[in-house]
């Protein structure tokens, strides 16, 4: 049902706001694009129930944003549209990010209350993806943390937020360098890192085809379109003996990108929903 009542034409001073209703969960399985394109601004989700969530938007293009979502194959309930005041983006993260638990660690926002006795990451939310609410993040933490980090030189190709940055270093990389070919995800790594007190990180803005050097663990959360451009590459970045770690892959995917990682055979493999993530080993000799 799409819900576009008299009087949401755009009007000087307003903004449009598109409230989608989905199931409870499906969130989690929207992609990066929604994101980063249709929704630059951010998601926030506006309320919850046990059967559905509200996600909340404020897209440039309503018809192109609404297009996107229904091709990500999920179910949606409900579109609200209306028109409201301009508002502040960063007040709105404030009032809708919640903390959430991955694996062993808590991801909070600055202004969340912390509590004795829980492991936090300290993430500035400006959008629902790189707060550890996609599947493909919760992916590669869980193969991370079935890992020997410690001690260990990690690369991390597509920072973003620095979420599994901060989580290696947590988790004892002995030095972490995160790399991301976006200057503004640079940008948001680097306030996030000082808001964890964290050393031992190197940001650098770059593309993944310009990296050097050799890895003990190379973590890759990106998409299968990236890693038929790169994946070769992203294979010799890692030591002999070293580890890759990858996800941003769909079920649909898995022959193909098996395939790019070839003669390689994963040594561990993890699925939630429709994403998937892998651990490759790189023989000694």
């Amino acid at each position: 049902m799409y819900n576009n009542p008299k009087g949401t034409r755009p009007v000087a001073g307003a903004t449009t706001r598109v409230d989608v209703v989905i199931d409870a969960g499906a969130q989690e399985l929207l992609p990066e694009e929604i994101h980063t394109i249709y929704a630059p601004s951010g998601l926030w989700i506006a309320e919850e129930s046990p059967q559905t969530v509200t996600v909340s938007a404020y897209p440039e293009h309503v018809e192109t944003y609404l297009a996107a979502m229904r091709r990500c194959g999920i179910s949606i309930h409900d579109v609200r549209v209306t028109q409201e005041d301009r508002r502040d983006y960063s007040e709105l993260a404030r009032r809708y990010f919640r903390p959430i638990k991955v694996e062993d660690i808590v991801i909070r926002s600055p202004w969340n209350r912390e509590k004795a006795g829980i492991n936090y990451i300290t993430i500035e939310p400006g959008m629902a993806f790189g707060t550890g609410r996609h599947e493909s993040t919760r992916l590669m933490m869980k193969l991370m943390r079935a890992m020997d980090i410690s001690g260990k030189r990690v690369l991390e190709i597509g920072c973003g937020s620095a979420l599994l940055s901060l989580y290696a270093r947590m988790n004892g990389a002995r030095r972490v360098y995160a790399v991301d070919n976006d200057l503004d995800a640079v940008l948001s790594a680097r306030k996030n890192i000082l808001l964890n007190g964290a050393s031992g990180i190197e940001l650098v803005c770059a593309d993944a085809m310009d990296i050097s050097g050799k890895y003990d663990i190379v973590l890759a959360n990106l998409d299968i379109r990236t890693f038929t451009l790169s994946s070769g590459h992203v294979m010799g970045l890692v030591r002999r003996g070293g580890s890759l770690v990858i996800s941003g892959i769909i079920g649909r995917e898995k022959k193909q990108a098996l395939k790019l990682f070839a003669p390689w055979e994963p040594a561990a493999e993890a699925k939630k929903n429709a994403w998937l993530g892998f651990v490759f080993h790189k023989a000694l000799s």
